[in-house]
């Protein structure tokens, strides 16, 4: 644990500065004269995410805080960064491409990416994931995700 402390502490002041900037970002969200609002559920996450990350910041501080850190990790750091770029590009080509056909790609790169390299075992995993998300979601919730302008 004391290799990441200094890791914990930073992201423990990130997820505040994170959420503090959705506090500031959901305010001008109207607010109904009864009832719970759209800006009410996004606040109630946005202050349990800052109560943990001040958690994590001072558990990690108050435990001793290490003088010197570890050197970079940067195949670690590359693969943080190609995760960032396959949501990005994953993001823009959903309303092309659709939930159904592009899901399952980006689960089995994300599922590679992270080590786990039984090829059949992956595929069907993001098969099946995409296939319970799809339903789950379309069906029971009545939260249409996107199919695609190709189908």
């Amino acid at each position: 644990m004391k290799e990441t402390k200094r890791i914990d502490v930073w992201t423990g002041v990130a997820l505040m500065a994170l959420s503090v900037a959705v506090w500031v970002l959901t305010a001008d969200l109207p607010t109904p004269k009864r009832g719970i609002g759209p800006g009410d559920y996004p606040r109630v996450i946005t202050a349990v995410l800052f109560l943990l990350g001040l958690t994590m910041t001072i558990s990690n501080l108050v435990s001793g805080y290490p003088a010197k850190g570890d050197r970079t990790n940067w195949k670690y750091i590359g693969r943080m960064a190609l995760m960032a770029l396959m949501a990005f590009i994953y993001v823009r080509l959903l309303k092309f491409f659709g939930f159904p056909l592009l899901t399952p790609l980006f689960l089995f790169g994300t599922i590679a990416l992270f080590g786990y390299r039984r090829w059949w075992k992956n595929a069907f995993i993001s098969l099946l994931s995409t296939g319970i998300i799809f339903v789950l979601f379309n069906v029971i919730f009545m939260v249409f995700l996107p199919i695609g302008k190709i189908f």
